[in-house]
């Protein structure tokens, strides 16, 4: 994957403040115009009147870093922010994530836009070791209709051909599965050992009751995740279950969901950790 480094030197938009990212959020730069590509886009960052920025700007042909990923860009910027984006990254969260704008132009594939994007994702979450729970869209912390492909359900067919929630599910399962394939040639005979997988992915407890992002979990010990969209279910090896949606992520009751895959449920309290072992 080639990315082409054009630093901005705009002050207004780059203020070389240093921050510790904990997430990166997607965007669209809502220009359909012809010509508005990742270089039009960068210089317009670049302009000595903007007063806004982002790490990564994306096209069909090009991948542009404009800031440094250690530096704070102006891409969340607002008056007010939705609670899960305060209580997991900050009180101003352009001061702890990456930004990626993802290119509109007419003049450009979406498809070839989107699979680089997803290939720039893929790679930054994997440097940190994150998954796709640190990844956000400007909708799920602001609000904005950004990207309104993830959003809203006239662009989301318009570009995708599918219902904005099924557009940004799939980005996040593209994303995950350049994250968890690891093609490795056959090995010869070995000894047994135990295997113990830990997940970066967090989960949360209302009413003393833990729920787990429902993916995450399903697919770390080889059980398959399935999608109705008419009836808007989600199904864990074809059994259905209830499930609650934060950011486009589904997560579902610890022991529902281990139930579904023959999973035992063990809560350590002191760590607040949920331990899942087969029974």
């Amino acid at each position: 994957m080639q990315i082409t480094e054009m630093l901005l030197t705009n002050p207004r938009s780059r203020p070389r403040t240093k921050i510790t990212p904990k997430g990166v959020v997607i965007h669209w730069t809502a220009n359909e115009r012809r010509g508005a590509d990742a270089l039009a886009n960068r210089n317009y960052f670049n302009n000595p009147t903007t007063e806004a920025s982002a790490h990564y700007i994306v096209d069909d042909t090009k991948i542009i870093r404009c800031l440094p990923e250690n530096e704070m860009g102006y891409h969340v910027g607002a008056k007010v922010y939705k609670p899960m984006a305060l209580a997991k990254l900050s009180t101003y969260p352009n001061n702890c994530t990456i930004g990626i704008e993802m290119c509109v132009n007419e003049d450009c594939s979406f498809q070839v836009m989107y699979q680089r994007t997803v290939e720039l994702t893929a790679s930054i979450l994997k440097r940190y070791g994150w998954g796709v729970e640190q990844l956000w869209r400007h909708y799920d912390i602001t609000g904005k209709n950004c990207p309104a492909f993830f959003v809203g359900d006239d662009y989301a067919r318009k570009y995708t051909g599918a219902r904005a929630a099924e557009a940004w599910e799939r980005f996040q399962q593209d994303v995950h599965r350049l994250l968890t394939v690891y093609p490795q040639k056959p090995q010869g005979d070995v000894d047994k050992c135990a295997i113990q997988v830990t997940l970066a992915a967090n989960g949360f407890v209302i009413n003393g009751v833990s729920y787990v992002p429902v993916r995450a979990v399903t697919e770390a010990v080889g059980g398959v995740v399935g999608w109705e969209p008419e009836t808007k279910t989600v199904t864990v090896n074809g059994r259905e279950i209830t499930c609650i949606n934060e950011k486009g992520i589904s997560y579902a009751a610890t022991r529902e969901l281990a139930t579904s895959l023959g999973l035992h449920v063990e809560w350590d309290g002191q760590r607040k950790m949920v331990i899942l072992r087969k029974e």
